[in-house]
């Protein structure tokens, strides 16, 4: 296919070339040689009568048109892949597809062992992808270059969307700190015991930073890290209390070695982690089955079965 002088073909190179702003790495993407993609470069050169990559010492950055191109090939490529599934259909028993998915270490961590226990029975040779979250808001183009993105609810990010499972806030303590010895936590003990969190962005609150500012609690931070699950490794043998999503502290706690409090005041900030994806792959049939099985993965036996899952994910979509 042509479009113009243009070889469709030259889409994914041209892609390649944009998000890696290098040839040789673009070349390795590609599996092509270095002196290859040097002459695709020159084609596309001549095409958008543009350097597209313009060297800045040993690296190169993108020219203001090269950044105007990249979302929309981005998003040509994507729709051409969605063209392919619907007519391809998809096989999971046969199939040997990667997925790619944006998701914090602990939302990895809660889907991942069932999704594993699935994939072995329904897609063996099927392989996923977890990507850290973007330390910025999520916008078009990154959602066009991931499959699916596990995100709080309440973050609002666009696309479409699908509740995934619920989770709250605990009080996590190293089994010898003091504050074990009182049967419950209080408000005060929050504020004068030093705080371990977790910080993804300078502009970002977590779930917990937020329900301490509605419990009034001015908290002494001692140490900030950028993961869930360093938390609790951060948090042993310390004086420090941290809070953690609720799955992340009792598996913790089940092993040893931690306690956990309720937070005080009777609101543990409820939340829901929910799955996005971009509205051009409705049509991806390998993302809808996807979609089914992390449903399915955090689906409690008594709260429905994987057909449940499935009507709820075509509902919403």
């Amino acid at each position: 296919m042509h479009i113009g002088s243009l070889d469709a073909n030259l889409l994914a190179p041209l892609q390649a070339l944009l998000e890696l702003q290098h040839v040789s790495r673009a070349a390795d993407r590609m599996h092509v040689s270095q002196s290859a993609m040097s002459a695709t470069l020159a084609r596309l050169r001549r095409h958008f009568d543009d350097e597209l990559l313009v060297r800045s010492g040993s690296s190169y950055t993108l020219t203001p048109r090269a950044r105007i191109l990249l979302p929309l090939v981005n998003e040509a490529v994507q729709s051409l892949e969605s063209v392919f599934n619907v007519r391809a259909g998809f096989d999971p028993s046969v199939s040997d597809r990667r997925f790619t998915i944006f998701a914090s270490d602990y939302a990895a961590g809660v889907v991942n062992p069932g999704l594993r226990s699935l994939l072995a029975k329904r897609g063996p040779s099927i392989s996923v992808e977890f990507h850290s979250m973007p330390r910025h808001p999520i916008v078009d183009r990154e959602a066009l270059e991931v499959d699916l993105i596990i995100g709080p609810l309440e973050y609002g990010m666009p696309g479409d969307q699908l509740n995934l499972f619920q989770d709250d806030f605990v009080c996590l303590l190293d089994a010898s700190h003091p504050a074990l010895a009182e049967e419950a936590m209080t408000v005060e003990m929050l504020a004068e015991i030093p705080h371990a969190t977790v910080s993804f962005a300078s502009n970002m609150s977590t779930g917990a930073d937020r329900l301490l500012v509605h419990l009034g609690v001015e908290r002494r931070i001692s140490l900030v890290t950028n993961t869930w699950f360093s938390l609790p490794w951060l948090v042993r043998g310390t004086d420090l209390v941290t809070l953690l999503p609720r799955r992340v502290a009792t598996w913790w706690a089940d092993r040893g070695g931690f306690g956990i409090r309720e937070v005080p005041g009777g609101d543990s900030g409820a939340f829901t982690e929910a799955l996005f994806w971009h509205p051009s792959r409705h049509a991806d049939r390998g993302l809808a089955w996807l979609r089914e099985q992390l449903v399915e993965a955090v689906t409690e036996p008594s709260e429905g079965t994987g057909e449940q899952a499935a009507e709820a994910d075509a509902a919403a979509e």
